[in-house]
């Protein structure tokens, strides 16, 4: 039996079927009842035999086609997985899918906040409590203590629960997070060969260094480089590319512009494939090989049937629990209502076959060839043909491409995203919002890190803030006067004023550029910790607002292993908003 080869072989460039441009009008006839009570229709009562056979010719089941039933499928495949991975594409990395690819996009650092310090501290005092005697443990104890000191200010937060544990880790821990850093620059055995321990505590201490760097780096997933963040400051989102590469080292790059809501999958991506964009490989790295696989399969067809599928024949009973005809759709639900009419009018006409794709990997199908009852094999090509910009070319699963002009890309992309995911609360919250009275965008941090590592209030922590700084409410003298003259009201310690400014190299466009209130920095958390100037594009702020949450998350990835790291997410906001700043203000006296 030929195969596909052999079957594209036959078909030569002049006599493949081209999609040509037409507009073609249907009509189809619909029945117009004249009652609101269908229960006699729905009855779908019978007569005599010829009125049975004048029903079947109604539904048009005398009507014959000239089409034959599938009943073999062959399909011919090619499949390379991502194998690069580039903040800076003069600088790619090499990628694997051991990891997943939000855990590998969004990591960033953990802080050395006062909760760290004290998990990784109890994890050395733990190994230590175990292999020395209570004399050295004792001493290696006071040492570390003094030598790793806890060194934390948790009086800008006024959180009352962290000042309880820091007097209390002051006492009976140390800075167990430093340890760790000393590790990493190769300083803490030298600390502990000058200690006054004894050499068995030396060599149990080092040992337990050792292991709690590998604690931390099996517990957290964090960057090699912390200058390594995809994450643009400007954009409120993670901007990034990644890439395959087949077997003659032709790279495909994939390019996200828009990663924010937390969960990746193919239509994150186009494909970027501008003349002027190359992928270089950053100095002695390492690139794992393309891995391409080429797939030659057979299947036997089968019909598509789900849940609320209209049966083929008419009297024959269907189950309630899935009723398409009851969906309510309005008219801008052209989702639905595409949907739907698939589901009850054209479902009927398709046919599946099973062809699983390993995550990872870009797939190319090459070819499928159909045969049907009366032995005829059709070559069957990919739908939506045409320049990628073509309106009247239709597809569904495809990816963009980016250069003008270049023609629809087939190609089928699984990338290695995780399917379930555990998310902590927020332990930063920051909420964009438009103020139109003063012309300005705040960003409103409405919940904090504090410094044990957990999300408070912002809100309660900038009116402690106030408290502090303006413990006594300001003085009225009585006077005769009975207005009074207010040069600019208060706004909340956690609001962020960001005013437009000109974006250069436009005479319209504006952006939105960080300011500040009088007085000192304002902002807590690391969302808006980013050396001034600091700017925002204006159409990341819409009417609706801007919502940007920082939390940590955790998932299990195939083969069991799991991956926890702090990432971000953007939302959408919660509306407009109002801070009640005003200048120049005459007030009545009260």
């Amino acid at each position: 039996m030929p195969f596909i080869e052999d079957i594209l072989k036959v078909f030569t460039p002049e006599q493949k079927p081209l999609f040509k441009p037409r507009i073609r009008g249907w009509n189809r006839l619909e029945g117009n009842p004249r009652k609101s009570d269908f229960s006699r229709s729905l009855r779908a009562e019978i007569r005599d035999p010829l009125w049975l056979l004048a029903r079947q010719w109604q539904f048009g089941e005398f009507q014959g086609e000239d089409a034959g039933s599938p009943i073999n499928v062959d399909v011919l495949a090619k499949s390379y997985r991502l194998n690069r991975y580039a903040i800076d594409q003069a600088a790619a990395t090499a990628y694997s899918d051991e990891i997943p690819l939000e855990a590998h996009v969004e990591r960033e650092p953990v802080p050395g906040d006062l909760g760290t310090q004290i998990t990784l501290a109890r994890f050395l005092l733990k190994h230590l409590k175990r292999a020395l005697p209570a004399v050295d443990f004792a001493a290696a104890k006071d040492w570390l203590r003094q030598e790793y000191a806890v060194a934390i200010n948790v009086d800008t937060m006024l959180h009352r629960e962290s000042e309880q544990m820091h007097a209390l880790a002051l006492q009976m821990l140390f800075d167990g997070y430093e340890v760790v850093q000393d590790m990493r620059a190769g300083a803490f055995d030298g600390k502990v060969d000058a200690s006054p321990l004894s050499a068995m505590a030396i060599a149990e201490v080092k040992s337990g260094g050792q292991e709690l760097t590998e604690y931390f780096k099996a517990l957290f997933t964090q960057p090699a480089n912390p200058a390594d963040d995809a994450w643009k400051p400007s954009y409120l989102e993670y901007q990034f590319t990644a890439a395959a590469e087949d077997s003659s080292a032709k790279k495909t790059l994939l390019y996200a512009e828009q990663y924010a809501q937390g969960h990746l999958d193919w239509y994150s991506f186009d494909i970027d494939n501008q003349p002027n964009t190359t992928l270089t490989d950053k100095q002695g790295e390492a690139i794992p090989s393309a891995n391409e696989v080429t797939t030659q399969l057979s299947f036997l067809p089968a019909p598509v049937s789900f849940g609320g599928m209209p049966l083929p024949r008419y009297w024959e009973m269907e189950n309630y629990k899935t009723e398409f005809a009851d969906v309510t759709a309005n008219t801008t639900d052209v989702a639905k209502l595409l949907l739907t009419e698939f589901a009850l009018i054209y479902s009927n006409d398709w046919a599946i076959v099973p062809f699983n794709l390993e995550v990872g990997t870009m797939t190319d199908v090459l070819g499928i060839v159909v045969t049907d009852v009366f032995g005829e094999r059709l070559l069957i090509h990919p739908a939506g043909q045409g320049t990628d910009e073509a309106w009247q070319r239709w597809t569904l699963f495809n990816l963009h491409t980016t250069a003008e002009g270049d023609m629809s890309d087939h190609r089928l992309f699984l990338p290695p995203a995780v399917d379930k995911l555990l998310e902590s609360d927020p332990i930063e919250k920051v909420n964009f919002l438009r103020d139109e009275m003063a012309n300005m965008v705040w960003a409103v941090e409405s919940t904090l890190p504090s410094a044990l590592g957990t999300g408070i209030s912002g809100h309660e922590t900038a009116a402690r803030l106030r408290e502090e700084e303006h413990p006594v409410p300001p003085v009225f003298h009585d006077t005769e006067a009975k207005i009074r003259y207010v040069l600019g009201t208060e706004v909340p310690y956690n609001w962020i004023p960001f005013v437009p400014v000109h974006n250069p190299g436009s005479n319209r466009q504006i952006r939105l550029q960080r300011a500040k209130m009088p007085g000192g920095k304002r902002y807590k958390g690391e969302v808006l910790d980013h050396s001034a100037p600091f700017y925002v594009h204006e159409e990341e702020v819409p009417r609706s607002g801007a919502l940007v949450c920082r939390s940590y998350q955790r998932t299990r990835w195939y083969g069991g292993k799991t991956f926890v790291w702090i990432g971000k997410r953007k939302l959408t906001g919660k509306g407009e908003g109002s801070s009640g700043l005003q200048f120049d203000q005459v007030k009545e006296v009260k």
